[in-house]
């Protein structure tokens, strides 16, 4: 069973900020593909989310291997997103992302930092208190 570490989270979410700095760096180059492959790709929240998700079922499910974020439809891919605490927290996954993904690829770079800029500032306001989880039977 995969171990409580303690911190996990907010190490998540300095791993995300970190990652989306290094986006702002790309749009600000007009780096279409480096900004689309960063933003869409599973990420640590997405990760951690996993984890959760194989200790809550004791592995008996099969593991999400997706490097995406997202499936095709855009919606929830398998049930990583309800253990994900970034998801809980922000009701919901990063839903500016269909929006940034359509104004990098159509040129708008400035509408895209605004994007990106305001998603950072959630991130920075977000905090995760470690929280002593029970015992699943």
């Amino acid at each position: 069973m995969h171990e409580v570490v303690e911190g996990r989270w907010e190490k998540a979410r300095r791993l995300v900020i970190a990652r989306w700095r290094e986006i702002l760096k790309r749009i600000e180059a007009r780096d279409e593909p480096g900004v689309l492959v960063l933003a869409n790709i599973i990420d640590e929240f997405c990760e951690e989310a996993i984890a959760t998700r194989l200790a809550v079922l004791h592995g008996q499910a099969p593991s999400e291997i997706d490097v995406l974020k997202f499936a095709r439809s855009a919606g929830l891919t398998g049930t990583r997103c309800v253990f994900c605490r970034g998801f809980q927290e922000q009701g919901g996954c990063f839903g500016m992302l269909a929006s940034l993904n359509n104004l990098v690829t159509s040129g708008k770079w400035d509408d895209a930092r605004q994007v990106a800029v305001r998603y950072v500032v959630q991130l920075e306001s977000m905090r995760f208190a470690d929280i002593a989880e029970a015992p699943i039977h």
